[in-house]
């Protein structure tokens, strides 16, 4: 089964709440390798406690636990190694066009066959406990209505 990975700016919030998410829910449908990851485009700063805090927090609040979450380290592109079929789900549409032409438009970069789509996801870097868990709460509405697409052969 393909990878699903989260793609955002930094990689510190986003990304890495929708991974989570993505994980819980096929661990509690019982989806034996649906598996996603998340990485960032331009993670170029420190991941703070106050945002390790707020991450954690929304998704305990949006799922009832953090599993992997805890020890989230921000990682770019470099630090992944992709599979055939694996899936990158771009958070950001400011630099989907960007990262689509640099590395999944080009076979030749990563080697593999990717497909990548985009899901518009407000950034809550900086805001409130709130913007937080509105950011959880929209990626969880959107990781089960198209779970089964993202562990499936189609990603729209």
């Amino acid at each position: 089964m393909p990878t699903v990975y989260f793609v955002c700016i930094g990689n510190t919030c986003r990304s890495p709440m929708a991974a989570e998410i993505f994980n819980q829910i096929g661990r509690m449908r019982g989806i034996a390798g649906a598996k996603a990851d998340s990485f960032g485009i331009e993670p170029f700063y420190r991941d703070s406690g106050d945002v390790k805090q707020l991450r954690e927090f929304a998704v305990r609040k949006v799922m009832g636990q953090v599993d992997g979450l805890a020890g989230h380290r921000p990682k770019g592109v470099g630090d992944i190694v992709f599979e055939d079929g694996d899936i990158i789900i771009v958070l950001d549409s400011r630099k989907a066009k960007e990262f689509a032409d640099q590395f999944c438009g080009n076979p030749s970069r990563s080697g593999k066959s990717i497909r990548m789509c985009t899901v518009e996801t407000k950034d809550p870097f900086g805001g409130t406990v709130k913007d937080y868990i509105r950011c959880c709460l929209f990626l969880k509405g959107e990781i089960e209505e198209n779970f089964d697409q993202l562990t499936g052969l189609t990603c729209s």
